[in-house]
Protein backbone atom coordinates (compact mmCIF):
# COMPACT_ATOMS: atom_id res chain seq x y z
CA UNK A 1 0.00 0.00 0.00
CA UNK A 2 0.98 3.53 -0.60
CA UNK A 3 1.28 6.08 2.16
CA UNK A 4 1.31 9.11 -0.12
CA UNK A 5 -1.33 11.77 0.16
CA UNK A 6 -4.33 11.52 -2.11
CA UNK A 7 -4.36 13.74 -5.17
CA UNK A 8 -0.62 14.40 -4.87
CA UNK A 9 1.30 15.03 -8.08
CA UNK A 10 3.90 12.48 -9.06
CA UNK A 11 7.24 13.58 -10.42
CA UNK A 12 8.26 10.11 -11.61
CA UNK A 13 11.10 10.01 -9.07
CA UNK A 14 9.39 8.08 -6.27
CA UNK A 15 9.37 4.31 -6.32
CA UNK A 16 5.59 4.16 -6.77
CA UNK A 17 3.14 6.79 -7.93
CA UNK A 18 0.73 7.97 -5.21
CA UNK A 19 -2.80 6.59 -5.18
CA UNK A 20 -4.30 9.99 -5.95
CA UNK A 21 -2.20 10.36 -9.06
CA UNK A 22 -3.21 6.88 -10.23
CA UNK A 23 -6.88 7.65 -9.57
CA UNK A 24 -6.61 10.80 -11.67
CA UNK A 25 -5.01 8.77 -14.46
CA UNK A 26 -7.83 6.18 -14.27
CA UNK A 27 -10.41 8.97 -14.37
CA UNK A 28 -8.68 10.17 -17.55
CA UNK A 29 -9.09 6.70 -19.10
CA UNK A 30 -5.69 5.12 -18.30
CA UNK A 31 -6.40 1.39 -17.76
CA UNK A 32 -2.78 0.69 -16.82
CA UNK A 33 -3.19 3.01 -13.82
CA UNK A 34 -6.18 0.97 -12.63
CA UNK A 35 -4.18 -2.23 -13.07
CA UNK A 36 -1.50 -0.72 -10.80
CA UNK A 37 -4.10 0.16 -8.16
CA UNK A 38 -5.52 -3.37 -8.39
CA UNK A 39 -2.04 -4.90 -7.97
CA UNK A 40 -1.33 -2.61 -5.03
CA UNK A 41 -4.57 -3.44 -3.20
CA UNK A 42 -5.23 -7.04 -4.22
CA UNK A 43 -3.90 -8.61 -0.99
CA UNK A 44 -5.67 -6.21 1.36
CA UNK A 45 -8.96 -6.59 -0.53
CA UNK A 46 -8.66 -10.39 -0.30
CA UNK A 47 -7.93 -10.07 3.41
CA UNK A 48 -10.96 -7.86 4.00
CA UNK A 49 -13.18 -10.26 2.06
CA UNK A 50 -11.65 -13.16 3.97
CA UNK A 51 -12.62 -11.56 7.26
CA UNK A 52 -16.27 -11.99 6.23
CA UNK A 53 -16.24 -15.12 4.08
CA UNK A 54 -14.97 -18.67 4.56
CA UNK A 55 -14.91 -20.14 1.07
CA UNK A 56 -12.04 -19.27 -1.26
CA UNK A 57 -14.38 -18.95 -4.25
CA UNK A 58 -16.58 -16.47 -2.35
CA UNK A 59 -13.51 -14.46 -1.31
CA UNK A 60 -12.27 -14.35 -4.91
CA UNK A 61 -15.73 -13.33 -6.16
CA UNK A 62 -16.00 -10.56 -3.55
CA UNK A 63 -12.53 -9.27 -4.45
CA UNK A 64 -13.36 -9.26 -8.15
CA UNK A 65 -16.66 -7.51 -7.45
CA UNK A 66 -14.80 -4.93 -5.36
CA UNK A 67 -12.50 -3.97 -8.20
CA UNK A 68 -15.32 -3.95 -10.75
CA UNK A 69 -17.42 -1.66 -8.54
CA UNK A 70 -14.43 0.58 -7.90
CA UNK A 71 -13.82 0.87 -11.63
CA UNK A 72 -17.52 1.57 -12.27
CA UNK A 73 -17.58 4.40 -9.71
CA UNK A 74 -14.06 5.81 -9.89
CA UNK A 75 -15.12 8.71 -12.10
CA UNK A 76 -17.17 10.08 -9.20
CA UNK A 77 -14.41 9.51 -6.62
CA UNK A 78 -12.70 12.66 -5.31
CA UNK A 79 -9.00 12.03 -6.02
CA UNK A 80 -8.02 14.48 -3.26
CA UNK A 81 -9.40 12.03 -0.67
CA UNK A 82 -7.62 8.84 0.44
CA UNK A 83 -8.29 5.95 -1.92
CA UNK A 84 -7.69 3.02 0.46
CA UNK A 85 -10.62 3.65 2.87
CA UNK A 86 -12.96 4.09 -0.10
CA UNK A 87 -11.83 0.78 -1.57
CA UNK A 88 -12.01 -0.88 1.88
CA UNK A 89 -15.65 0.19 2.16
CA UNK A 90 -16.45 -1.31 -1.24
CA UNK A 91 -14.65 -4.55 -0.30
CA UNK A 92 -16.45 -4.74 3.04
CA UNK A 93 -19.85 -4.19 1.43
CA UNK A 94 -19.18 -6.72 -1.35
CA UNK A 95 -18.13 -9.33 1.21
CA UNK A 96 -21.15 -8.60 3.42
CA UNK A 97 -23.47 -9.05 0.47
CA UNK A 98 -21.81 -12.35 -0.46
CA UNK A 99 -22.04 -13.56 3.15
CA UNK A 100 -25.77 -12.79 3.21
CA UNK A 101 -26.25 -14.62 -0.07
CA UNK A 102 -24.19 -17.59 1.16
CA UNK A 103 -26.27 -17.77 4.34
CA UNK A 104 -29.38 -18.18 2.21
CA UNK A 105 -27.76 -21.12 0.38
CA UNK A 106 -25.91 -22.73 3.32
CA UNK A 107 -25.46 -26.46 3.82
CA UNK A 108 -24.23 -27.70 0.47
CA UNK A 109 -24.09 -31.52 0.89
CA UNK A 110 -21.50 -31.96 -1.88
CA UNK A 111 -19.01 -29.84 0.06
CA UNK A 112 -19.40 -32.08 3.11
CA UNK A 113 -18.86 -35.25 1.05
CA UNK A 114 -15.79 -33.79 -0.70
CA UNK A 115 -14.24 -32.74 2.61
CA UNK A 116 -14.77 -36.20 4.11
CA UNK A 117 -13.17 -37.91 1.11
CA UNK A 118 -9.99 -35.80 1.35
CA UNK A 119 -8.52 -37.27 4.58
CA UNK A 120 -7.88 -41.01 4.92
CA UNK A 121 -8.23 -40.79 8.72
CA UNK A 122 -11.88 -39.93 9.36
CA UNK A 123 -11.28 -39.21 13.05
CA UNK A 124 -8.43 -36.77 12.36
CA UNK A 125 -10.48 -35.16 9.62
CA UNK A 126 -13.46 -34.79 11.96
CA UNK A 127 -11.31 -33.17 14.68
CA UNK A 128 -9.71 -30.84 12.13
CA UNK A 129 -13.12 -29.86 10.75
CA UNK A 130 -14.48 -29.25 14.23
CA UNK A 131 -11.56 -27.02 15.24
CA UNK A 132 -11.79 -25.11 11.96
CA UNK A 133 -15.51 -24.57 12.46
CA UNK A 134 -14.94 -23.35 16.04
CA UNK A 135 -12.28 -20.87 14.95
CA UNK A 136 -14.41 -19.65 12.03
CA UNK A 137 -17.42 -19.21 14.32
CA UNK A 138 -15.33 -17.37 16.90
CA UNK A 139 -14.00 -15.03 14.21
CA UNK A 140 -17.50 -14.38 12.87
CA UNK A 141 -18.66 -13.41 16.36
CA UNK A 142 -16.09 -10.62 16.57
CA UNK A 143 -17.26 -7.11 15.74
CA UNK A 144 -16.59 -6.28 12.10
CA UNK A 145 -13.73 -3.81 12.68
CA UNK A 146 -11.97 -6.17 15.12
CA UNK A 147 -12.31 -9.10 12.72
CA UNK A 148 -10.90 -7.13 9.79
CA UNK A 149 -8.03 -5.62 11.82
CA UNK A 150 -7.15 -9.02 13.32
CA UNK A 151 -7.11 -10.74 9.94
CA UNK A 152 -5.03 -8.03 8.29
CA UNK A 153 -2.57 -7.80 11.21
CA UNK A 154 -2.19 -11.39 12.46
CA UNK A 155 -2.99 -13.42 9.37
CA UNK A 156 -1.99 -11.20 6.45
CA UNK A 157 0.95 -9.57 8.32
CA UNK A 158 0.16 -5.94 7.55
CA UNK A 159 1.50 -3.25 9.88
CA UNK A 160 -0.84 -1.19 12.06
CA UNK A 161 -0.01 1.86 9.91
CA UNK A 162 -0.90 0.04 6.68
CA UNK A 163 -4.18 -1.19 8.15
CA UNK A 164 -4.96 2.28 9.49
CA UNK A 165 -4.52 3.75 6.00
CA UNK A 166 -6.71 1.04 4.49
CA UNK A 167 -9.49 1.22 7.07
CA UNK A 168 -9.40 4.99 7.51
CA UNK A 169 -8.73 4.83 11.27
CA UNK A 170 -5.70 5.55 13.47
CA UNK A 171 -2.92 3.02 14.04
CA UNK A 172 -3.73 3.10 17.77
CA UNK A 173 -7.31 2.11 17.01
CA UNK A 174 -6.03 -0.74 14.83
CA UNK A 175 -3.86 -2.01 17.69
CA UNK A 176 -6.83 -1.75 20.08
CA UNK A 177 -9.02 -3.74 17.67
CA UNK A 178 -6.33 -6.44 17.36
CA UNK A 179 -5.85 -6.57 21.14
CA UNK A 180 -9.59 -6.95 21.81
CA UNK A 181 -9.98 -9.52 19.02
CA UNK A 182 -7.13 -11.63 20.40
CA UNK A 183 -8.56 -11.45 23.90
CA UNK A 184 -12.05 -12.44 22.71
CA UNK A 185 -10.65 -15.34 20.68
CA UNK A 186 -8.60 -16.59 23.66
CA UNK A 187 -11.67 -16.42 25.90
CA UNK A 188 -13.83 -18.20 23.33
CA UNK A 189 -11.35 -20.85 22.18
CA UNK A 190 -9.23 -21.34 25.32
CA UNK A 191 -11.56 -23.83 27.02
CA UNK A 192 -11.94 -25.82 23.81
CA UNK A 193 -8.31 -25.88 22.67
CA UNK A 194 -6.75 -26.33 26.08
CA UNK A 195 -4.16 -24.49 28.20
CA UNK A 196 -1.80 -23.74 25.28
CA UNK A 197 -4.46 -21.55 23.66
CA UNK A 198 -4.44 -19.20 26.66
CA UNK A 199 -0.92 -17.95 25.88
Amino acid sequence: MDGNAAGEAWDGEARQPPDGWLVQRVQAGDTAAFEELARRYLRPVYAVAGSFLRERADIEDAAQETFLRALDHIRTFDASRPFAPWLYTIARNSARNRRKAAARHAGDPLETVAAAAGDPDPEAQAVHSEVRALVATALEELPEQQRAAFRLFDIEDYSAQEIAALMGISAGTVRAHVFHARRALRERLGPVLGPGAEQ
